[in-house]
């Protein structure tokens, strides 16, 4: 199995949160999402989740 996410965007009305992310996972694959509080980690993942 693997993970394709391909140019998903998130905005809350004028606040652009990110834009154009794309990227693949294949199985067997490890990934780290690492970035500062409040730079939308967990927003993406729940794009992911519940698209």
């Amino acid at each position: 199995m693997q993970l394709v996410v391909d140019k998903i965007a998130k905005s809350f009305g004028v606040n652009e949160i990110f834009k154009n992310v794309s990227f693949m996972l294949g199985k067997g694959e490890h990934a780290g999402l690492v970035g500062v509080n409040g730079s939308g980690k967990t927003t993406l993942l729940r794009c992911i989740l519940h698209p």
